[in-house]
């Protein structure tokens, strides 16, 4: 028979993980990025780059 009494799942002391803040790899600039961790900016000179 189960305990009416039992304690709820979730732990109020228990914090979320702090999302990491996301910097640009190449130019370290704040903000968001890409699957690839660059900018636009970055992401877009990289291409033309290879161009």
């Amino acid at each position: 028979m189960a305990n009416p009494k039992a304690p709820p799942e979730q732990d109020s002391t228990a914090k979320p993980p702090e999302p990491k803040p996301t910097v640009c790899r190449r130019c370290g600039t704040p903000g968001p990025v890409g699957d690839d961790g660059f900018c636009d900016g970055c992401e877009k000179a990289l291409e033309q780059a290879c161009l």
